[in-house]
């Protein structure tokens, strides 16, 4: 195997979802700020204070959780060449694992969101990939075939 056609990719792909899912959860803190006094690093004050969030603020993160998961298949497909599949599908578990981790975490998070949350990696990372991947003219082989 590889390094350049699975694990580079891999990294970049992971790399690229993570930083662009932290921008948009800074952003997404700025429109809807903890109450002041919350110590970030007391799980269960953490969890308390997200619990109480608006619903806007868990749509919001859902998005972005999608829009950062499409990134990332994205950028993991075309560091692979555009041609297979398999970096955007692993980004994609990755970032569910992530994802898991987030609600096993805070598990004071609205059940909705929570399940939801874990559903949305996967596919926009798949769509991220269908979106730039190269597909073969009519007649040629698929690649790897024989």
């Amino acid at each position: 195997m590889k390094a350049s056609k699975y694990v580079l990719p891999v990294v970049a792909g992971t790399i690229a979802g993570l930083l662009f899912i932290k921008q948009g959860e800074n952003l997404i803190g700025q429109l809807y700020p903890l109450p002041p006094g919350i110590d970030r690093h007391n799980v269960d004050a953490l969890a308390k204070a997200i619990a109480d969030m608006p619903k806007e603020a868990f749509w919001m993160l859902l998005a972005n959780y999608a829009v950062c998961s499409f990134i990332a298949g994205l950028a993991a497909t075309l560091v692979a060449g555009r041609i297979i599949m398999r970096p955007a599908l692993i980004v994609g578990i990755i970032l569910t694992l992530c994802g898991l981790f987030n609600v096993i975490t805070f598990p004071k998070q609205p059940i909705w969101f929570s399940v939801a949350n874990l559903m949305v990696y996967l596919p926009f990372a798949l769509i991220g990939y269908r979106a730039v991947r190269k597909i073969p003219p009519p007649g040629d082989a698929p690649p790897g075939a024989a």
